[in-house]
């Protein structure tokens, strides 16, 4: 497994950061800067860190809380930063420690990678495993694209790593998806970054709340052109998913997996990845009701419903139990013979609407 170490950054880097609270202190294989180090009082503020991994220096954020016996990673979609997980971190920092990073081209790790170059999803692996290795978490949970570096990861069983939560995941390309991200290259190519943020916003955004488009809107028009040709990049290589065949590697992952989908997502679909449960032993699908592609941030049901399932699932790893957890009015209806699950409402207040790629 690649190995990590850890070095130390200037105060000018260290301020494009954050201006907070700067402590250097040693590392096991090296030595790295911490910012932010939580005091009394600032419970909700991460300590950070750079960690470098091979010519890399990735951010990373650490959210700790005294009495937590374990942790949990998160592994972003495209283009996206650890801010993206603000629901996750408020709902989950009660009972574990949580581990966030931006990959190289984005977010608070770009401005330390200022060469620039491409990055692969093998690279992403590898950045995901020295992360994992360094930081030792019991649990994972990716969103999106982040769900193919995550399942390369968890193939290559990592010591640590207990069970996983991808949500928002395929294992393939179904017609809305192919259309939406040929459209989005054409896009990007032709130099339209705008449309771009509209595209996103109008077809895996589009159950977003308003303020949540603005902002997808306003970040991805500001996005450099590194960025986009690193986005062009990322949409060659989903259309080339369907070439590739990965059940091997499926077969490789050994520990309990589940798959979360919204019930509105006509993108990554709740039926699309079920086939997933014919390749990893104790596989398990949830489905949440009125919710797309970004689930939680999408209203204030899908954000409770999310907990709920996450915590569900999570909790045998934070108790050292097998057993699940029941949470309040949360309803695991059995739909297949193994250990499949769906999460009902009676009502979905919103029907899923046409693509417009279609």
């Amino acid at each position: 497994m690649l190995r990590w170490k850890t070095t130390p950054v200037s105060l000018a880097e260290t301020q494009s950061i954050d201006k907070g609270k700067q402590a250097e202190v040693a590392g096991e294989g090296g030595t790295f800067v911490r910012l932010n180090c939580l005091t009394s009082g600032e419970r909700m503020k991460p300590s950070t860190e750079l960690v470098q991994v091979k010519e890399y220096r990735i951010y990373v954020e650490q959210y700790r809380r005294e009495g937590n016996r374990k942790s949990i990673i998160l592994i972003n979609g495209a283009l996206a930063t650890t801010g993206s997980f603000n629901h996750c971190v408020k709902y989950l920092r009660d009972d574990l420690d949580i581990i966030l990073f931006d990959l190289p081209f984005t977010g608070q790790s770009r401005p330390h990678n200022p060469a620039g170059g491409i990055i692969t999803k093998d690279e992403e692996v590898e950045i995901l495993l020295a992360l994992i290795d360094r930081y030792r978490p019991q649990s994972l949970l990716s969103v999106s694209w982040g769900g193919y570096a995550a399942m390369m990861a968890l193939a290559r069983r990592p010591l640590s790593i207990e069970r996983a939560v991808v949500a928002s995941f395929s294992s393939h390309l179904n017609e809305p998806m192919r259309n939406y991200v040929s459209k989005a290259r054409d896009l990007v190519m032709a130099e339209r970054f705008g449309d771009v943020a509209k595209l996103m916003n109008d077809e895996v955004g589009r159950f977003l709340p308003k303020l949540l488009k603005h902002v997808n809107h306003r970040h991805l028009s500001s996005l450099d052109s590194r960025e986009y040709h690193q986005a062009c990049f990322h949409i060659e290589q989903i259309l080339s998913l369907d070439d590739e065949d990965y059940t091997d590697l499926y077969r490789k992952i050994d520990v309990p997996v589940l798959f979360v989908n919204g019930e509105l997502d006509e993108h990554t679909s709740p039926e699309a990845v079920r086939e997933l449960g014919n390749y990893i032993d104790g596989s398990r699908f949830c489905t949440l009701p009125d919710a797309g592609h970004f689930l939680d941030l999408e209203n204030r049901g899908a954000r409770r419903r999310m907990q709920q399932v996450l915590k569900d699932f999570l909790m045998p790893a934070i108790c050292d139990s097998d057993e699940p957890t029941s949470y309040h009015d949360a309803r695991f209806d059995v739909v297949d013979h193994d250990m499949s699950y769906v999460l009902k409402s009676p009502i979905s207040s919103r029907l899923p609407r046409q693509s417009m790629g279609r």
